[in-house]
């Protein structure tokens, strides 16, 4: 008996070392999924309409364009560097999709426009690797430069909301499946075959390692300027199918749906990795964090519409959790 007793002390104690160790190698992951709980408790609280099912369904909904979005920059950032013409490509995408549709049906139809825009997408991604990497001009000032070009072709082709999506495309964020929306399914997927990619690829190291030390990573065999080539046009990639779902709930196409007067898809996609714990500097960083940052983000937004908060007030306090964020992760790194 008293074998038994002290066998079961042993699993208990192991057990409870293993969350210690967990908690200790993921802390970070831990803090920022914390304050997500609290936000969804505190929401609750303060809007009863908050925890009503249908609301819940709007808020994955909403956090599937932010989404897609992050988990493009995610993959920039972690490489060192920064996207910020994914708003212009998502409204580009936007606009050229439903005005190319024109409300017509059939996926013989469909399918070739959706083809066509995405590769439009994947050719500013390219072109901001060639900027990065043969000018040698910092993402920065690359990706910014390349966001007013596009943004300003977008705005030469129409400047009002044009086109009408294919009725098939609607299914993209209507339909369900078992009860669960398309669109958001289709968000988690992507979430998982870029975790994949990022953790046990040779690519994601390649992409870890450049984002380390680009010198190094080239001194060591890496082939850098492919390594970038492919993190930005995967960051376009992600913002084309972001445009997609957008037009896909709203109908048709608007040339300042990626952050005129919208919401600004540059910024927030940017805010959402580095409230995940992804770091600015690069070499850092988990599409599993950037969840929560966009989880965050997206209720904080559903609880101030909810609650009537002011629109200055509700970026004062995103701002402060921006800089609360990551002060706490550079205090966790350097007591590392």
């Amino acid at each position: 008996m008293g074998d038994k007793l002290k066998a079961g002390d042993e699993v208990k104690s192991r057990y409870f070392l293993d969350i210690r160790r967990f908690v200790r190698d993921n802390i970070e992951s831990v803090i920022i999924y914390l304050v997500l709980v609290i936000i969804a408790v505190v929401g609750s609280i303060i809007a009863p309409d908050f925890t009503k099912p249908q609301n819940i369904k709007n808020v994955l909904l909403q956090a599937v364009a932010l989404g897609l979005v992050a988990i493009g920059q995610t993959v920039v950032i972690i490489s060192g560097g920064l996207d910020l013409s994914v708003g212009a490509t998502i409204s580009m995408v936007a606009v050229y999709t439903s005005g190319l549709m024109a409300g017509r049906s059939g996926i013989l139809i469909v399918l070739p426009i959706v083809i066509l825009t995405i590769l439009m997408a994947l050719s500013i991604g390219f072109l901001n690797s060639m900027i990065i990497t043969k000018l040698r001009i910092t993402p920065f000032i690359a990706t910014l430069a390349m966001g007013s070009v596009t943004q300003g072709i977008v705005l030469m082709y129409t400047k009002i909301p044009r086109g009408l999506i294919s009725p098939e495309w609607k299914f993209f964020a209507e339909g369900t499946i078992f009860g669960i929306h398309f669109g958001v399914m289709f968000f988690f997927a992507f979430l998982l075959v870029t975790l994949f990619m990022l953790k046990k690829t040779i690519l994601g190291k390649y992409i870890y390692a450049v984002g380390g030390s680009e010198t190094t990573a080239r001194l060591s065999g890496i082939r850098t300027v492919r390594v970038l080539v492919f993190v930005y046009m995967f960051s376009s990639f992600m913002a084309s199918l972001s445009a997609l779902f957008l037009i896909s709930r709203m109908g048709i196409g608007d040339p300042q749906v990626g952050g005129l007067n919208y919401q600004l898809y540059d910024l927030e996609s940017i805010a959402a990795v580095l409230v995940g714990g992804t770091s600015l500097s690069g070499g850092i960083g988990s599409v599993i964090g950037t969840l929560a940052g966009v989880l965050i983000l997206t209720l904080l937004n559903n609880i101030f519409n909810l609650s009537g908060v002011s629109t200055f007030y509700q970026w004062v306090i995103k701002g402060a959790i921006i800089i609360g964020a990551v002060a706490t992760y550079r205090l966790i790194r350097e007591e590392k």
